[in-house]
């Protein structure tokens, strides 16, 4: 046999004994996820200080080093415990407590017919069908539609997100881990970013939270946080009352500080909520020592760029025994490293566009030139919230507090008159 055809012969034996070889396994992964509604992320890990002070600074994730991702979770089905909420009847006399509007025509509200329970409206009763806590379910919901199809609800004292698509006809619940013993916040981005902070409990100044993202419009949620993760400076102080994000990682969020700490400061996010950095805030020059003499929080935050935004201080002053209040419109335009800061009257902050503001108080305000120059529009005998639709066209509800009424109120003419609106109930369509 010719020394060609023996070194063919030794190469197909070698291939053939390679082919024959058992390939190793792959080891379990360490981290192996295994609840499939709610999933904790993979969290990198942080670097703690126990020498310092508890709120310190985390450097964010590097992009060479991102963040693992859990599987998507699978479908489950819930049993909810209880009977649910019963829907309105046609007909019933409600009275409006909040009210949002996504344009001219559409919007949403929260209305009871008595002082415990609030319902979903949009011209019907469109409340999911949430299992009713006698004496629990009396904290506002937090409701949130992104636009007239699409919303979701989570009540207090509940492990239940609500979700529908359909503009309130069908809901479907989601679990969450925790309860929300003191409701929730809810913020979406678009379609599918969003995320949901769930209150749990409370005392000695905490708000304990967990936050969840969902990548899939609310059919599923990621745990990014909870209280029992180190180290304890993220979000857990403090009420949280506002939360923008820019785009999926970059984030502010607003807190009422109570006139405990005089470090008033915003909470800011680059990896999509995992970790928080605190950003101290300078005092107003006009006001030097307002945060140490007077209860001052942060709210209604609005991200414009990556370096520039906006946001709302307020301060509960006393002097000789009254009360009064500071107000400021604070923006950057360089991430924070400097702020304008203006004065600006006492009430609820609407910001219209860059140029145009309304501050709703007893006094109702608008500034046509970004909160420099403000044009007082009308004095009222009630306390309104409302959501506007332009700069000329709102929806709101007036309160009373002497007479305790509430009533539905609409401007079309920029605050300057008011006509009172007598709601009519529709039969609710909402599957139970």
């Amino acid at each position: 046999m010719s020394k060609i055809s023996k070194f063919i012969i030794i190469t197909i034996l070698l291939i053939l004994a390679s082919c024959n070889r058992s390939k190793p396994t792959q080891p379990p992964m360490d981290n192996e996820v295994t609840q499939t509604i709610v999933q904790d992320t993979v969290i990198p890990e942080r670097p703690t200080d126990t020498s310092g002070p508890e709120d310190t600074d985390v450097p964010p994730p590097t992009q060479e080093d991102p963040t693992p991702q859990p599987p998507a979770p699978l479908p489950q089905e819930i049993i909810l415990q209880g009977e649910p909420i019963s829907p309105l009847l046609a007909g019933a006399n409600v009275d409006f407590k909040q009210v949002h509007m996504l344009n001219s025509q559409i919007g949403w509200g929260l209305a009871t017919n008595d002082e415990r329970l609030h319902h979903v409206m949009r011209t019907e009763d469109i409340t999911p069908p949430q299992p009713d806590l006698p004496d629990l379910t009396w904290i506002y919901p937090d409701v949130h539609f992104s636009d007239q199809d699409t919303g979701w609800v989570i009540f207090s004292h509940t492990d239940l997100v609500w979700i529908t698509e359909d503009g309130g006809k069908n809901w479907t619940p989601t679990r969450l881990e925790f309860n929300s013993g003191m409701g929730g916040m809810i913020y979406n981005l678009d379609q599918d970013n969003i995320w949901l902070f769930q209150f749990i409990d409370g005392g000695m100044q905490k708000v304990n939270t967990a936050l969840y993202k969902s990548n899939d419009g609310g059919h599923s949620w990621i745990k990014l946080l909870d209280p029992t993760m180190a180290p304890d400076y993220s979000i857990q102080g403090f009420d949280k009352t506002g939360v923008d994000f820019l785009n999926p990682d970059v984030g502010w969020l607003t807190r009422n500080f109570r006139g405990v700490s005089p470090d008033v400061r915003l909470d800011t996010t680059s990896d999509g909520g995992l970790i928080w950095q605190p950003l101290s805030l300078p005092a107003p020059q006009s006001a030097p020592n307002a945060f140490n003499n007077c209860s001052c929080g942060l709210n209604y935050p609005d991200l414009e760029s990556i370096s520039a935004g906006s946001m709302k201080l307020e301060c509960i002053c006393s002097e000789g025994g009254s009360i009064f209040y500071k107000n400021y419109i604070y923006h950057t335009d360089d991430g924070g490293s400097s702020w304008d800061i203006q004065s600006i009257p006492q009430g609820e902050l609407h910001k219209i566009s860059d140029q145009v503001y309304y501050v709703i108080g007893r006094e109702i305000y608008r500034s046509d030139d970004g909160g420099e120059n403000w044009d007082l529009m009308k004095t009222v005998n009630w306390d309104g919230s409302f959501s506007f639709v332009d700069q000329n066209i709102a929806l709101g509800v007036a309160y009373d507090p002497d007479d305790e009424e509430y009533a539905l109120v609409k401007t079309s003419s920029g605050c300057t008159s008011f006509e009172i609106i007598d709601p009519v109930i529709l039969s609710s369509q909402t599957n139970r």
